[in-house]
């Protein structure tokens, strides 16, 4: 049996002048990918594999870039009727509740760009071997 791969994390938020909140903890998975790629501007529907079948199952999807903006976008699928994100902060899913708000398990991702600059993407996916 492989080992277990252990992902911590860490967050906090602070209201200015208001309450502050600081959360750590770490997730199990079985496997994880460091995905780097770099979106062009203009780049329309680049797709990004980020696991390599439908059996497996993503636990924590983090997606961050040098770049934020509401012309930078992701989708789940290429298709026109797909939700589309915006990369306006960094997104950051924890736990087979929050990646199931995306409302597909995710194999790839489309990004466009429609930013003055090419933009640097990180992506952090951690998963288990079966559901």
């Amino acid at each position: 049996m492989a080992e277990k791969i252990e992902i911590a994390w860490t967050m906090g938020v602070q209201v200015k002048g208001g309450p502050r909140i600081a959360l750590s903890d770490a997730i199990s998975v079985d496997a994880y990918d460091m995905i780097e790629v770099e979106i062009a501007t203009d780049d329309v529907a680049r797709e990004v594999q980020i696991q390599p079948a439908s059996a497996a199952q993503v636990q924590l999807l983090m997606v961050r870039s040098d770049r934020y903006g509401e012309a930078l976008t992701y989708k789940l699928g290429s298709a026109e009727d797909s939700p589309e994100f915006k990369l306006d902060a960094p997104h950051l899913l924890i736990g087979k509740g929050a990646v199931a708000m995306l409302g597909a398990t995710p194999e790839a991702l489309f990004f466009t760009n429609g930013l003055d600059e090419t933009a640097s993407i990180q992506i952090l996916v951690g998963r288990k071997a079966t559901a």
